[in-house]
């Protein structure tokens, strides 16, 4: 399969070591000084028989054994070195008061360790990691619009693709929308005579005259091939018939290297009220094959 190394998804089996391994060394490096520390320099507690007497132990264990998880599930995702900065930090010092607290239940240590080493540094685990959670969303959000927008967005023209058209005339709602398809005359010819690099050349300058017709009412979209649509919200067919000339004659003054003409062919149509995308289209595709027929470079209007 093509797509296997992106089935992960921002986990990755991490095959990097020091990506993967290297914090959680460091971890269990800390925690044995933090044990190596207590055992040297505060005095040992009298441990009693009973199970219950000694369980403050086993919850402060299990809070360590979730904060080393955290830390090791955190470092297996594939994001830059920089975004794992604060977490990380954050999360060893978030150990380090956990290790504390474990080492609390078998040894007597001064208050001020309490206050200020278990308790600070929780504080100041828990204020970096929430930062790292903040600049991580942030990133994340960052990755989702650029993945959204592409996802909408033609590779080569970058004008909108076939997608998002549908999915606008989705959300038509009133009864002043026009629909136009264009398709380029002559297209396979250009390709046959040029080559299919100067193909991409006309297609991206066509793209670019469409786009420039942006302006909130008017947007244009590749939904494939050499064929293209644009959805105007407009008052009325006069109007949208002033933009269809337009890009007719924008269309025939555009020279490509040099020497390039050519010339479109629309179909076009207004949404009726009720009227399911489908047969929208169906009815301006007859109209762009009508236009074709009767001799291009020219725009014809859909029935009804």
């Amino acid at each position: 399969m093509p797509f296997v190394k992106y089935e992960d998804g921002l986990f990755t089996k991490n095959d990097s070591r020091k990506t993967l391994y290297v914090p959680m060394i460091c971890s269990l490096v800390v925690c044995v000084l933090v044990m190596i520390i207590n055992l040297v320099c505060f005095p040992k507690k009298e441990i009693g028989h009973s199970w219950m007497e000694n369980s403050g132990w086993a919850m402060d264990t299990v809070q360590w054994l979730i904060l080393n998880f955290i830390l090791w599930s955190f470092n297996r995702l594939t994001v830059k070195a920089s975004l794992r900065r604060w977490i990380n930090l954050g999360l060893f010092i978030w150990i380090m008061s956990a290790a504390f607290d474990v080492m609390d239940e078998f040894i007597h240590q001064p208050m001020w360790v309490g206050y200020y080493v278990e308790d600070v540094s929780r504080l100041a685990g828990m204020l970096c990691v929430s930062m790292g959670i903040y600049f991580i969303v942030r990133y994340v959000n960052d990755k989702y619009a650029d993945v959204s927008i592409d996802s909408y967005r033609d590779e080569l023209t970058h004008l909108p693709n076939r997608r998002y058209f549908k999915n606008v005339l989705l959300e038509l709602n009133n009864a002043n929308n026009y629909v136009f398809i264009i398709d380029i005359d002559f297209f396979k010819n250009i390709n046959d005579k040029y080559g299919h690099d100067v193909g991409d050349e006309v297609l991206r300058e066509f793209g670019n005259l469409l786009s420039r017709l942006y302006d909130g009412n008017v947007t244009a979209s590749r939904i494939g091939g050499e064929e293209f649509a644009v959805i105007l919200q407009l008052s009325s067919k006069q109007d949208a018939s002033v933009v269809a000339e337009k890009i007719l004659s924008r269309t025939r003054d555009l020279i490509i290297r040099g020497e390039i003409r050519f010339t479109v062919s629309i179909g076009a149509g207004h949404k009726k009220e009720d009227e399911t995308v489908e047969d929208l289209l169906k009815r301006v595709d007859i109209a762009l094959y009508d236009a074709k027929c009767r001799g291009k470079n020219r725009i014809e209007w859909a029935d009804g």
